[in-house]
């Protein structure tokens, strides 16, 4: 199958599925780092070091749920499987391979 070819119906709900369960996993995952970056900035043994440490892991976790909540919107709005760039097809084998892949191979 070549990475040109759009995503096929039987396969949809599972991308649809994946795509809510990344969602899902990014939303805990910001929630427990930023509960431990709380936790951290109360403790004054923390230094600062690991503070800003665990403040950029946290910017990363939001970044991905942000990347996740904006898949799932094109999920519900009919453009799954469409190119944000260039408007094409972006292809199956690249949908099923990296969740929320928002380019065709030419535009990434």
């Amino acid at each position: 199958m070549s990475t040109d070819q759009p995503v096929p119906d039987d396969a949809a709900e599972d991308y649809a599925t994946r795509l809510r369960e990344e969602l899902a996993r990014a939303t805990d995952k910001v929630q427990e780092l930023q509960a431990d970056y709380d936790e951290m900035l109360a403790d004054p043994a923390v230094i600062q070091e690991d503070r800003d440490a665990s403040a950029l892991v946290l910017e990363h976790a939001r970044r991905q749920l942000e990347a996740a909540q904006a898949a799932v919107e094109r999920l519900d709005a009919g453009d799954v499987g469409r190119c944000v760039k260039c408007g094409g097809e972006i292809g199956a084998e690249r949908l099923a391979a990296l969740v929320g892949v928002t380019t065709c191979v030419r535009c990434a």
